[in-house]
């Protein structure tokens, strides 16, 4: 049809997935045939219209540079570039189309699997618009106001081909994570301590990483050249040689055709970040403090993919001569590489339930890993929790204390009188009379604003098919207050710099999980009364200029919020910052 909608292609062709070809880094990156690495990636099906146009994601083809809006049809059941030319990728507009709704929709459904549900935007509408052209400048941002990942151009000139941000498998992602995050925890974008910023940043790359990690070719590419056998030296797999050379190469290749090489991806696969890093200044900057989890999540991934070759690693070949292998099979390596990469991703995505609402630091993610991780694999038969704890350790990040209780153990249980079990799946006001009922057994002061923000049922899958089921709510808690009324509630001086009229805006919360029959089992929490956290926030706000146009403290940055991201991501071709 003309408007691009196949109904007879619904009815008669049931699906659950399409097989796109994506390009798998970007364009500069070439396999071994020196053509531009690409990769076959399965995609969630969707019907799709001109656009092309999902049920979560559409393509809004409008370049404002040029005033040109351009239609694209819908995504066929064959692949129209499976075979395409290199030029054919760079040049059409709706292979543009194709790589940033494939590589969206994949980010997703990534999230979605590890999560069990359907995840929400920070937006009120149910499709995220992805616009490939959006102005010309090398940047790429997601904004909450347009509901949409904007992404930007480098025009063609006589020195260098046209570059385009939405070619680049990598950025695609990151930006895809932005609002994925922003969905799941849009406190996040509140004024904080330095770290909550910091994970937006870290946690993109992370994804964007392991994403690309997760397609074989990429590993099959950075592991080097086969022999006629398909095999390679023993030695290329070794845990230094997989640091320093494999993940060290891919990172360094990651966005580089804008940037020259993505600063705190490459450095954080070269070296760990100094042991005192948390005292350093530079290491406020969202990017740089981001560069601390990227490389943690290095270390874990060479760990976990060293683990899984193993088996692999100890049975002989013709070449070998004390039982152990020499060569080892180049497909099988980077089959195991993949397959780590997945495995960490679905890890590291599925502690986001577990974190808290609001005042995230990098020990909360530790701690909800391994939280998630316990409730699905409760036999940690491989040791990848203690692995965990050890890498974030070694990084100064240690497991926080006193910020879960573990109600099921909890003397008194909580009280569930005239409550109903099924709304506490479902139902924020449910939830409320819960929380009211029990908020003196379960430490919450109600002398504050309180608000239940989200109640999302889940089901995860473990490694042996068990399901658990769940519910997760969140809650929030918030009072305006004077920097004088601060000081009288909790005993503290003031930092410097911040005089006692100044208005100040404080957070706390907390995430709720429920078992499958509706009981509590975790309390995960951050106590708005926790005036030290409070106080160190302040400061750090106060120190780092981050007022509102009225000079208030905690309410914002005096920007719209949605325009936080295209100031981090600010770039140009010669500042070597990126992402």
């Amino acid at each position: 049809m003309s408007d691009g909608i196949d109904f007879a292609n619904d009815v008669g062709q049931p699906r659950t997935h399409m097989t796109l070809r994506l390009i798998a880094q970007d364009p500069s990156v070439l396999g071994e045939d020196q053509q531009i690495l690409t990769a076959q990636v399965r995609v969630p099906w969707s019907r799709t219209e001109v656009g092309p146009r999902g049920a979560r994601l559409h393509v809004v083809d409008y370049d404002t540079a040029t005033g040109t809006y351009y239609k694209h049809p819908a995504i066929p059941s064959e692949d129209p570039f499976a075979d395409a030319s290199d030029a054919q990728l760079k040049r059409e507009r709706a292979f543009h189309a194709q790589q940033v709704y494939g590589t969206a929709a994949r980010t997703l459904a990534a999230f979605e699997t590890a999560l069990g549900r359907r995840l929400p935007w920070g937006f009120a509408n149910h499709q995220l618009a992805l616009v490939p052209h959006a102005f010309a400048e090398a940047n790429a941002y997601y904004s909450r106001e347009d509901g949409a990942l904007l992404f930007g151009y480098v025009p063609a000139d006589a020195d260098r081909e046209a570059v385009y941000t939405c070619l680049s498998h990598d950025v695609v992602v990151h930006e895809t994570t932005h609002a994925v995050l922003d969905g799941l925890r849009r406190r996040y974008l509140e004024p904080a301590l330095p770290d909550q910023a910091a994970f937006h940043e870290g946690f993109a790359d992370i994804v964007a990483l392991l994403s690309v990690f997760s397609m074989r070719p990429v590993i099959e590419r950075a592991l080097g050249q086969a022999d006629k056998n398909g095999r390679i030296k023993r030695a290329r797999v070794e845990p230094a040689a997989l640091r320093q050379n494999v993940l060290a190469k891919v990172a360094e290749q990651i966005g580089g055709v804008l940037t020259q090489g993505r600063g705190a991806l490459r450095e954080s696969a070269r070296k760990p970040p100094p042991a005192d890093w948390a005292k350093k200044p530079e290491f406020d900057e969202p990017h740089r403090r981001g560069e601390v989890l990227v490389a943690v999540t290095f270390e874990l991934l060479v760990e976990i993919w060293w683990k899984r070759l193993q088996p692999l690693l100890s049975r002989p070949n013709a070449s070998d001569g004390d039982g152990r292998g020499v060569t080892v099979d180049r497909a099988r390596a980077a089959e195991e590489g993949a397959r780590a990469a997945s495995q960490l991703l679905t890890m590291l995505i599925r502690g986001l339930d577990y974190l808290p609402p609001v005042e995230f630091d990098y020990g909360d993610l530790l701690n909800a890993v391994l939280l998630a991780d316990a409730e699905v694999v409760p036999d940690d038969d491989l040791g990848y929790r203690d692995l965990l704890i050890e890498r974030f350790e070694a990084a100064g990040i240690r497991l926080p204390q006193n910020r879960v209780t573990d109600v099921l153990t909890a003397q008194p249980p909580p009280h569930y009188l005239g409550i109903n079990f099924a709304g506490l799946r479902s139902d924020r006001d449910e939830v409320f009379r819960f929380l009211w009922l029990n908020a003196r057994g379960l430490d919450i002061p109600t002398n504050y604003y309180t608000v239940i923000e989200s109640v999302l049922p889940t089901q995860r899958i473990g490694p042996d098919g068990l399901v658990v089921p769940e519910s997760v709510a969140t809650y929030l808690q918030m009072v305006n207050m004077t920097a004088r009324e601060f000081t009288d509630e909790s005993g503290l001086e003031l930092p410097s710099g911040v005089d006692p009229g100044t208005s100040v805006q404080l957070f706390g919360g907390g995430t709720l999980v429920f078992d499958q029959f509706g009981r509590l089992k975790l309390h995960i929490f951050k106590p708005l009364t926790d005036w030290d956290r409070q106080l160190r926030r302040l400061d750090y706000l106060a120190k780092t200029g981050r007022r509102d146009a009225q000079q208030r403290l905690g309410f914002s940055e005096g920007t719209a919020r949605g325009q936080a991201f295209a100031r981090l991501h600010s770039s140009d071709l010669s500042s070597g910052e990126a992402w």
